[in-house]
């Protein structure tokens, strides 16, 4: 039995888990919303504004090993429970990837204790959330939309 949905799936795992922080870190080196040099900033990431996107990766790898873990570990019963709840494909696939992204908050609220982090700062923790689900869902959709006539074609010519 073979579910569409799973293409580039360890791909999207580390897209779905490591993009807020990148972007958050990338918003803060940048000072886009201009948080970065603000009391609190400074004294909870005080090198925002020195990281390399060497470090970003790093660290954003370091702190969501746990949620990429478990997000693998969920990926084929959202899938495959989303596949069975809703039939139409696009329809599908928006709200899959938008369910599969939905796991990384609702991870970062239960390993903090249910607690939110204050240590980022609002403006740009907002940004970066509605970054990440685009960016998510996106790929996901991307990832996972063939055109049924192609794959006819495909499955035809080989």
């Amino acid at each position: 039995m073979k579910i569409n949905g799973f293409r580039l799936f360890p791909i999207h795992i580390a897209v779905k888990d490591l993009s807020f922080m990148i972007i958050y870190f990338v918003i803060m080196k940048y000072n886009l919303t201009n948080e970065t040099y603000l009391p609190e900033t400074i004294s909870n990431f005080p090198g925002v504004p020195d990281m390399s996107l060497w470090n970003m990766i790093s660290v954003s790898v370091f702190y969501n090993l746990i949620p990429m873990i478990i997000s693998l570990c969920l990926y084929y019963p959202i899938v495959y429970g989303m596949k069975n709840l809703i039939v139409k494909n696009k329809l599908r696939l928006i709200l899959t990837g938008f369910v599969l992204t939905l796991t990384t908050p609702i991870l970062h609220i239960i390993l903090s204790d249910w607690k939110h982090n204050d240590y980022y700062q609002l403006s740009a923790e907002f940004i970066a959330w509605i970054l990440c689900f685009l960016l998510s869902i996106g790929f996901y959709y991307v990832a996972n939309n063939r055109n049924d006539k192609s794959a006819e074609l495909v499955k035809s010519s080989g």
